[in-house]
């Protein structure tokens, strides 16, 4: 999905289970991807991923891990050997890029109640959904609370397949699920 923001150009997929290198990839100015990026917690599919996204034609990409890729949980100091270094890991922190503040929390697909939320955040990265917002009726409460205190302007997720590639904006925040449909 991409996004207009700032005068910037962002590219937001999630979801794409091994299945990256189908993707086309359009010009822009920031790749986002909210997890998600294998099946089954496969280190082949995790390696290949990073492979790929470390060498896309965009000068900044942020990955967030979601709830199959399974080494940010089970083995995090392994995992994060596995980010080249043009790939920024954003969890439960912040980065600022051409004056966008970016910030993730881990939600895999619900709050890690271990987190300390930032303020002024224009983006907010998450892998699963906030609840009542293009989630099915099965995103996380503590998430929505959470977007409601910190008002970002954009939060960006994905999660939640049957809502692919949709946008919602309530109460002045645009909310987009970039799960990528195949």
């Amino acid at each position: 999905m991409l996004i207009d923001f700032q005068n910037k150009k962002i590219f937001a997929i999630s979801d794409t289970h091994g299945k990256h290198r189908d993707i086309i990839v359009p010009n822009a100015d920031i790749i986002i991807h909210c997890g998600d990026v294998c099946s089954d917690g496969n280190m082949e599919e995790i390696i290949d991923f990073f492979s790929w996204f470390e060498n896309l034609d965009i000068k900044n990409k942020i990955f967030v891990a979601g709830n199959h890729d399974l080494i940010f949980d089970l083995e995090p100091n392994v995992a994060k050997n596995l980010i080249p270094n043009n790939v920024i890991l954003l969890e439960n922190s912040s980065v600022i890029i051409d004056g966008i503040k970016f910030f993730s929390l881990a939600v895999r697909p619900y709050v890690n109640l271990d987190y300390k939320l930032e303020k002024d955040i224009d983006v907010l990265i998450t892998h699963g959904s906030p609840f009542g917002i293009l989630d099915e009726g099965i995103g996380c409460k503590i998430l929505m609370d959470i977007v409601t205190e910190i008002n970002p302007k954009l939060h960006i997720f994905g999660h939640i397949h049957s809502c692919s590639n949709n946008k919602e904006i309530h109460n002045n925040i645009q909310f987009f699920n970039t799960c990528i449909s195949y």
